[in-house]
């Protein structure tokens, strides 16, 4: 099963001491010079102090190698330090590492776990990893339709993989109506966003359409551009 996850870098905000921010600035503006050695410190010392962001900081740190040799067991450690408090940066990876077998056992459940926590806070990314879980019945019980749902969610996100999802939905008839037109618009964004995949399923799509079909399916693919290809390109090029 392939998986469309990310692992994304330090920055959740909570709220700390003066004191303690000020360790965390000077570790994240070390880890920028590339003195790895001086944020591992920072970060360790901070993470011991119970910091959910230096917890998440140094299992990035662990993660990537830098400062000390990659260790995915201790990456894993101390992002679900900081996935237990809230970090939504730590139970991102924390996800993924499950869905992967990095670190940890592989664990297809936990993973979801992680990711429909976030996915109820309406993250696009966690919901667009969600539905294929539950597309595949990995970790939770097979449904069609809650992979259709947490697409849909994704989708009019700007999440490109939901986007594209949704629309071979569409093109299929499965958890949906068959509908070429719904296809191509879904489809058209995100081959918008640059997913090659997407634009030949598309160009299909568009293949099995009458000349009318095509005039309202030109239309409706204009305003999903619109409304949730748009709003969302820069947002969904950064990390959390």
């Amino acid at each position: 099963m392939k998986l469309n996850v990310w692992v994304v870098g330090f920055f959740v905000v909570v709220t700390m001491t003066p004191m303690a921010q000020a360790g965390f600035d000077e570790a994240v503006a070390a880890a920028n010079d590339g003195k790895y050695g001086i944020a591992f410190k920072e970060f360790s010392a901070l993470a011991e102090q119970n910091d959910a962001r230096a917890q998440q900081a140094l299992g990035w740190m662990y993660y990537e190698g830098q400062g000390r040799a990659r260790d995915y067991q201790q990456a894993a450690f101390w992002y679900r330090k900081a996935a237990d408090q809230g970090n939504v940066t730590a139970q991102i990876n924390l996800a993924q590492m499950y869905a992967y077998g990095k670190g940890v056992t592989q664990d297809f459940a936990e993973a979801a776990r992680w990711w429909e926590k976030l996915a109820e806070q309406g993250d696009g990314r966690a919901q667009s990893a969600l539905a294929e879980l539950y597309y595949a019945g990995s970790g939770v019980a097979r449904s069609v339709d809650a992979a259709v749902r947490w697409w849909r969610e994704a989708a009019e996100q700007g999440i490109v993989a939901a986007q594209r999802h949704l629309g071979l939905m569409y093109g299929k008839g499965q958890g949906v109506a068959q509908d070429d037109v719904q296809a191509y618009a879904w489809l058209n964004a995100a081959a918008l966003q640059d997913d090659m995949s997407a634009e030949k399923s598309r160009d299909f799509a568009l293949s099995q359409l009458s000349e009318a079909q095509r005039a309202q399916a030109e239309t409706l693919a204009a305003q999903y551009a619109e409304k949730f290809v748009e709003p969302f390109r820069e947002k969904n090029k950064k990390p959390h």
